[in-house]
Parts: C-alpha cells; sequence; structure tokens
C-alpha cells in the first residue's frame, strides 16, 4: 500500500480534500459546500464543520493508516484570531 498526503483546501465556497498517492495520482477526493452548514460563511463553526465533513468523506474512501503527511491551504491571506484554548475569536 502506498504512502498518501492529503491536502485541504478551505475556500469562500467550501473545503475541498484530496489524497494523493507519491506517484501524483489521486487516490480519493472529497468537497462540501459551506452553505450546507449555514448561510454565515465567515462564521469560523461553519468552515469547521465543513472540513470535518469533508475529511470523513474522503477518508472513507482510503485505508487512514496510509496517511503520512497532511497540508493545508487556504484561497486567500486570511487570518484567524484565537484565544489560548485555539477557538476563534471572528
Amino acid at each position: 500500500m502506498a504512502p498518501l498526503a492529503i491536502g485541504i483546501d478551505i475556500g469562500t465556497s467550501g473545503a475541498r480534500a484530496v489524497a494523493m498517492r507519491p506517484d501524483f495520482s489521486i487516490a480519493s477526493r472529497a468537497a462540501v459546500p459551506l452553505d450546507r452548514f449555514g448561510a454565515n460563511g465567515r462564521d469560523p463553526a461553519v468552515w469547521w464543520a465543513a472540513v470535518e465533513a469533508t475529511l470523513k468523506e474522503l477518508l472513507s474512501g482510503i485505508d487512514r493508516t496510509s496517511v503520512r503527511a497532511i497540508a493545508v491551504d487556504g484561497t486567500s491571506g486570511t487570518v484567524l484570531p484565537v484565544d489560548s484554548a485555539g477557538r476563534p475569536l471572528a
């Protein structure tokens, strides 16, 4: 079984994720729109719910023990302030 790397992209319309093999072939992919979790696309709880749902769908298509790396990106220079416990403040 080949090792996998997961890439997660959080954008203005939703969360997307892909699991790739070392040869860059795709083992699994998933996407979930933000509006599934509420109309306020600026609410960090909506973003997190979309990421959780995306990862749940993605991981259902692969052997999760083969995951060796995870990378996260966003489509803009969004800054998300958090408190000392890591909870989003805005």
